[in-house]
Protein backbone atom coordinates (compact mmCIF):
# COMPACT_ATOMS: atom_id res chain seq x y z
CA UNK A 1 0.00 0.00 0.00
CA UNK A 2 1.34 3.46 -1.29
CA UNK A 3 1.93 5.57 2.00
CA UNK A 4 0.89 8.85 1.06
CA UNK A 5 2.60 11.69 3.35
CA UNK A 6 2.60 15.27 2.77
CA UNK A 7 5.23 17.13 4.19
CA UNK A 8 5.58 20.84 4.41
CA UNK A 9 8.50 23.43 6.13
CA UNK A 10 7.03 26.52 6.56
CA UNK A 11 9.45 29.88 7.61
CA UNK A 12 6.92 31.31 10.17
CA UNK A 13 8.41 34.28 9.73
CA UNK A 14 5.46 35.26 7.46
CA UNK A 15 5.62 39.36 6.82
CA UNK A 16 2.05 39.36 5.84
CA UNK A 17 0.40 37.63 9.15
CA UNK A 18 -1.36 40.13 10.89
CA UNK A 19 -0.28 41.35 14.68
CA UNK A 20 -3.58 40.56 16.95
CA UNK A 21 -3.32 42.37 20.53
CA UNK A 22 -6.05 41.05 23.22
CA UNK A 23 -9.60 42.66 23.46
CA UNK A 24 -10.30 41.61 27.09
CA UNK A 25 -9.07 39.87 30.00
CA UNK A 26 -10.56 38.21 33.01
CA UNK A 27 -8.92 38.08 36.41
CA UNK A 28 -8.97 34.48 38.11
CA UNK A 29 -9.11 34.34 42.08
CA UNK A 30 -5.55 32.94 41.61
CA UNK A 31 -2.79 31.37 38.66
CA UNK A 32 -4.81 29.83 36.78
CA UNK A 33 -4.00 26.05 36.66
CA UNK A 34 -7.06 24.69 33.77
CA UNK A 35 -9.57 26.48 32.32
CA UNK A 36 -13.04 24.81 29.85
CA UNK A 37 -15.93 26.26 27.54
CA UNK A 38 -18.82 25.09 27.21
CA UNK A 39 -22.12 26.60 26.18
CA UNK A 40 -22.29 29.94 27.90
CA UNK A 41 -20.02 28.90 30.95
CA UNK A 42 -16.19 29.10 31.54
CA UNK A 43 -14.51 27.28 34.29
CA UNK A 44 -11.29 28.13 35.67
CA UNK A 45 -9.09 26.18 37.77
CA UNK A 46 -6.52 27.37 39.42
CA UNK A 47 -3.30 26.49 41.50
CA UNK A 48 -4.77 27.86 44.78
CA UNK A 49 -7.92 25.52 45.44
CA UNK A 50 -10.76 27.49 43.77
CA UNK A 51 -12.73 27.07 40.94
CA UNK A 52 -14.22 30.18 38.95
CA UNK A 53 -17.56 29.63 37.82
CA UNK A 54 -17.81 32.89 34.56
CA UNK A 55 -20.99 33.36 32.47
CA UNK A 56 -19.83 34.38 28.91
CA UNK A 57 -23.15 36.22 27.87
CA UNK A 58 -23.73 37.71 31.14
CA UNK A 59 -19.96 38.54 31.46
CA UNK A 60 -19.37 38.39 35.08
CA UNK A 61 -18.80 35.22 37.90
CA UNK A 62 -21.68 33.48 38.84
CA UNK A 63 -19.82 30.65 41.60
CA UNK A 64 -16.68 29.80 43.38
CA UNK A 65 -15.99 26.69 44.87
CA UNK A 66 -13.20 27.35 47.29
CA UNK A 67 -11.40 24.29 48.67
CA UNK A 68 -10.08 24.02 52.46
CA UNK A 69 -6.35 24.91 52.42
CA UNK A 70 -4.19 22.18 53.23
CA UNK A 71 -1.13 21.82 55.69
CA UNK A 72 2.59 21.27 54.64
CA UNK A 73 5.33 19.28 56.63
CA UNK A 74 5.80 22.53 58.26
CA UNK A 75 2.47 23.72 59.18
CA UNK A 76 2.02 26.13 56.94
CA UNK A 77 -0.82 26.18 54.73
CA UNK A 78 -1.14 25.69 51.12
CA UNK A 79 -4.28 26.11 49.19
CA UNK A 80 -4.46 22.76 47.01
CA UNK A 81 -4.12 22.48 42.73
CA UNK A 82 -7.05 22.48 40.79
CA UNK A 83 -5.00 20.15 38.05
CA UNK A 84 -8.00 19.49 35.71
CA UNK A 85 -11.68 20.97 35.48
CA UNK A 86 -14.69 20.45 32.83
CA UNK A 87 -18.42 20.93 32.58
CA UNK A 88 -21.45 19.51 31.24
CA UNK A 89 -25.44 20.28 31.88
CA UNK A 90 -24.58 22.66 35.05
CA UNK A 91 -22.28 20.57 36.44
CA UNK A 92 -18.66 21.22 37.54
CA UNK A 93 -16.02 18.21 37.42
CA UNK A 94 -12.57 18.78 38.61
CA UNK A 95 -9.47 17.36 40.53
CA UNK A 96 -7.10 17.95 42.50
CA UNK A 97 -3.46 17.33 43.29
CA UNK A 98 -2.19 17.13 46.97
CA UNK A 99 1.57 17.75 48.19
CA UNK A 100 1.60 13.96 48.06
CA UNK A 101 0.72 14.00 44.45
CA UNK A 102 -2.05 11.70 44.86
CA UNK A 103 -5.50 13.53 43.90
CA UNK A 104 -9.38 13.87 44.33
CA UNK A 105 -12.47 13.76 42.04
CA UNK A 106 -14.87 16.45 43.12
CA UNK A 107 -18.69 17.02 41.07
CA UNK A 108 -20.58 20.32 41.72
CA UNK A 109 -23.99 20.56 41.19
CA UNK A 110 -26.49 22.91 42.57
CA UNK A 111 -24.21 24.65 44.94
CA UNK A 112 -23.37 20.90 46.38
CA UNK A 113 -20.05 19.32 46.22
CA UNK A 114 -19.45 15.48 45.92
CA UNK A 115 -16.24 13.70 46.36
CA UNK A 116 -15.93 10.68 44.42
CA UNK A 117 -12.35 9.71 44.69
CA UNK A 118 -10.38 10.24 47.89
CA UNK A 119 -6.80 10.94 48.98
CA UNK A 120 -6.42 7.92 50.12
CA UNK A 121 -7.36 5.56 47.06
CA UNK A 122 -3.30 6.55 46.02
CA UNK A 123 -4.08 7.86 42.81
CA UNK A 124 -2.31 10.21 40.30
CA UNK A 125 -4.91 12.06 38.71
CA UNK A 126 -4.36 14.38 35.54
CA UNK A 127 -7.14 15.13 33.54
CA UNK A 128 -11.13 14.84 33.40
CA UNK A 129 -13.82 15.16 30.82
CA UNK A 130 -17.23 14.56 30.83
CA UNK A 131 -18.87 11.99 28.55
CA UNK A 132 -22.37 12.29 29.81
CA UNK A 133 -24.00 13.07 32.77
CA UNK A 134 -23.09 9.81 34.67
CA UNK A 135 -19.57 8.94 32.94
CA UNK A 136 -16.08 10.67 32.95
CA UNK A 137 -12.97 9.92 31.30
CA UNK A 138 -9.70 10.30 33.34
CA UNK A 139 -6.11 9.58 33.11
CA UNK A 140 -3.69 9.82 35.48
CA UNK A 141 0.06 10.89 35.62
CA UNK A 142 1.47 7.48 35.27
CA UNK A 143 -0.48 7.25 31.69
CA UNK A 144 -3.60 5.18 33.24
CA UNK A 145 -6.92 5.45 31.24
CA UNK A 146 -9.95 5.47 33.98
CA UNK A 147 -14.01 5.08 32.88
CA UNK A 148 -15.59 6.25 35.96
CA UNK A 149 -19.06 6.05 36.72
CA UNK A 150 -20.37 8.87 38.65
CA UNK A 151 -23.64 7.89 39.68
CA UNK A 152 -22.46 4.10 41.12
CA UNK A 153 -18.78 5.66 42.17
CA UNK A 154 -17.04 3.26 40.53
CA UNK A 155 -14.52 2.40 38.08
CA UNK A 156 -15.83 0.76 34.46
CA UNK A 157 -12.43 0.16 33.13
CA UNK A 158 -8.59 0.69 33.75
CA UNK A 159 -6.69 0.86 31.14
CA UNK A 160 -2.19 1.31 31.42
CA UNK A 161 -1.92 3.27 27.58
CA UNK A 162 2.22 2.89 28.00
CA UNK A 163 5.16 3.40 30.02
CA UNK A 164 5.63 8.06 28.93
CA UNK A 165 4.60 10.51 31.46
CA UNK A 166 0.80 11.51 30.19
CA UNK A 167 0.72 14.77 28.50
CA UNK A 168 -2.85 15.41 27.35
CA UNK A 169 -6.30 13.83 25.75
CA UNK A 170 -8.82 15.10 23.06
CA UNK A 171 -12.33 13.26 23.03
CA UNK A 172 -13.89 13.47 19.22
CA UNK A 173 -17.38 15.44 18.91
CA UNK A 174 -19.33 12.76 19.36
CA UNK A 175 -17.31 11.47 22.27
CA UNK A 176 -16.93 7.73 21.09
CA UNK A 177 -13.23 8.00 20.32
CA UNK A 178 -10.57 9.83 22.31
CA UNK A 179 -7.18 10.99 21.31
CA UNK A 180 -4.44 10.45 24.26
CA UNK A 181 -0.90 11.46 24.13
CA UNK A 182 1.70 11.21 26.65
CA UNK A 183 5.87 12.32 26.66
CA UNK A 184 6.72 9.96 23.63
CA UNK A 185 6.28 10.74 20.23
CA UNK A 186 2.99 8.46 19.72
CA UNK A 187 -0.87 9.47 19.89
CA UNK A 188 -3.18 6.56 20.97
CA UNK A 189 -6.71 6.49 19.43
CA UNK A 190 -8.66 5.08 21.39
CA UNK A 191 -12.66 3.26 21.44
CA UNK A 192 -13.70 4.89 24.83
CA UNK A 193 -16.68 2.29 25.50
CA UNK A 194 -14.07 -0.45 25.35
CA UNK A 195 -10.90 1.29 26.36
CA UNK A 196 -9.50 -0.22 23.10
CA UNK A 197 -6.66 1.52 20.83
CA UNK A 198 -7.76 1.86 17.96
CA UNK A 199 -5.10 3.26 16.06
CA UNK A 200 -1.31 5.11 16.51
CA UNK A 201 -0.33 8.13 15.26
CA UNK A 202 3.55 7.91 15.67
CA UNK A 203 5.30 8.68 12.39
CA UNK A 204 5.82 12.71 12.04
CA UNK A 205 6.43 13.56 16.05
CA UNK A 206 10.00 12.92 17.37
CA UNK A 207 9.77 13.56 20.56
CA UNK A 208 7.78 14.25 23.32
CA UNK A 209 4.17 15.34 22.65
CA UNK A 210 2.70 18.03 24.93
CA UNK A 211 -0.59 19.19 23.42
CA UNK A 212 -3.19 17.65 20.99
CA UNK A 213 -6.17 18.46 19.75
CA UNK A 214 -9.15 17.48 17.70
CA UNK A 215 -11.96 18.76 15.25
CA UNK A 216 -13.76 18.02 11.97
CA UNK A 217 -11.28 14.68 11.24
CA UNK A 218 -8.20 16.70 11.93
CA UNK A 219 -5.83 15.49 14.80
CA UNK A 220 -3.28 18.46 15.93
CA UNK A 221 -0.23 18.09 17.86
CA UNK A 222 3.00 19.84 19.12
CA UNK A 223 5.87 19.41 21.82
CA UNK A 224 9.58 18.93 22.20
CA UNK A 225 10.63 18.80 18.68
CA UNK A 226 8.72 22.12 17.60
CA UNK A 227 7.09 20.05 15.06
CA UNK A 228 3.49 20.82 14.70
CA UNK A 229 1.43 18.12 12.94
CA UNK A 230 -1.87 17.91 10.94
CA UNK A 231 -2.68 14.22 11.10
CA UNK A 232 -5.33 13.54 8.32
CA UNK A 233 -4.97 9.91 8.85
CA UNK A 234 -1.88 8.09 10.78
CA UNK A 235 0.28 7.96 7.42
CA UNK A 236 -1.22 11.22 6.27
CA UNK A 237 0.00 14.69 7.79
CA UNK A 238 1.27 18.20 6.98
CA UNK A 239 3.73 19.63 9.26
CA UNK A 240 5.07 23.30 10.10
CA UNK A 241 7.48 23.93 12.73
CA UNK A 242 7.72 26.40 15.42
CA UNK A 243 10.63 28.24 16.79
CA UNK A 244 10.91 26.32 20.27
CA UNK A 245 8.95 23.72 22.21
CA UNK A 246 5.26 23.53 21.04
CA UNK A 247 3.30 23.67 24.50
CA UNK A 248 -0.07 24.47 23.70
CA UNK A 249 -2.64 23.98 20.15
CA UNK A 250 -6.07 24.00 19.35
CA UNK A 251 -8.18 23.89 16.06
CA UNK A 252 -11.40 26.29 15.46
CA UNK A 253 -14.56 23.91 15.34
CA UNK A 254 -14.21 23.50 11.76
CA UNK A 255 -10.41 22.98 11.87
CA UNK A 256 -10.17 25.30 9.09
CA UNK A 257 -7.29 27.21 11.54
CA UNK A 258 -5.25 26.08 13.35
CA UNK A 259 -2.87 28.11 16.57
CA UNK A 260 0.02 26.73 18.82
CA UNK A 261 2.69 28.73 20.80
CA UNK A 262 5.32 29.75 18.73
CA UNK A 263 8.42 30.84 20.36
CA UNK A 264 9.85 31.47 23.43
CA UNK A 265 8.58 34.96 23.66
CA UNK A 266 4.99 33.12 24.44
CA UNK A 267 3.34 34.46 21.03
CA UNK A 268 0.52 32.32 19.61
CA UNK A 269 0.64 31.74 15.60
CA UNK A 270 -2.43 31.15 13.68
CA UNK A 271 -1.87 28.95 10.64
CA UNK A 272 -4.11 28.17 7.92
CA UNK A 273 -4.62 24.73 7.82
CA UNK A 274 -5.39 24.24 4.06
CA UNK A 275 -2.06 25.77 3.60
CA UNK A 276 -0.70 26.26 6.36
CA UNK A 277 0.03 29.91 5.83
CA UNK A 278 0.41 32.25 9.68
CA UNK A 279 -2.38 34.29 8.82
CA UNK A 280 -1.86 36.07 12.58
CA UNK A 281 0.16 36.14 15.30
CA UNK A 282 -1.27 36.93 18.88
CA UNK A 283 1.36 39.17 20.95
CA UNK A 284 0.61 40.06 24.30
CA UNK A 285 1.49 37.19 26.91
CA UNK A 286 4.00 37.79 29.34
CA UNK A 287 4.18 34.29 31.01
CA UNK A 288 4.33 30.77 29.64
CA UNK A 289 1.50 29.76 27.85
CA UNK A 290 -0.61 27.12 29.38
CA UNK A 291 -3.60 26.49 27.33
CA UNK A 292 -5.22 27.71 23.75
CA UNK A 293 -9.14 27.22 23.07
CA UNK A 294 -11.04 28.52 20.22
CA UNK A 295 -14.25 30.22 21.88
CA UNK A 296 -15.45 31.07 18.22
CA UNK A 297 -14.35 30.62 14.91
CA UNK A 298 -12.49 33.02 14.86
CA UNK A 299 -12.23 33.99 18.95
CA UNK A 300 -10.11 32.62 21.49
CA UNK A 301 -9.37 32.01 25.16
CA UNK A 302 -5.77 31.46 26.25
CA UNK A 303 -4.11 31.52 29.79
CA UNK A 304 -0.62 31.35 30.75
CA UNK A 305 0.65 30.94 34.59
CA UNK A 306 -0.57 34.12 35.59
CA UNK A 307 -3.75 34.88 37.29
CA UNK A 308 -5.98 35.76 34.17
CA UNK A 309 -7.56 34.47 30.97
CA UNK A 310 -6.95 36.89 27.82
CA UNK A 311 -9.22 36.95 24.80
CA UNK A 312 -8.36 37.05 21.24
CA UNK A 313 -10.65 38.03 18.36
CA UNK A 314 -9.49 37.56 14.78
CA UNK A 315 -9.87 39.87 12.20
Amino acid sequence: MKIVILVIFLFLANISAKDIKPYKYLKASDSVSDFAKADNMLIIGTEEGIVDIYDLEKEQFVDKITLKKQKNILGDENGILIISVDYLDDRVAFLTRELNTWGELYIYENKKLTKLIENAQHISLQKVKFLDKDRVIINTMGNELMLFDIKNKRFIYKKQLGLGSFSDLVLSEDKKYLFSADETPQINKIEINSGKVMEKYEEANKRDIFSIDYKNSLLLSGGKDKRVILYKTPLQYKMTKGDFFIQSVALNPDATKAAFTKNDNDEISIIDTNTLEETHLLKGHKKTVIKIDFYMSNELITADEGNQLTFWRLK
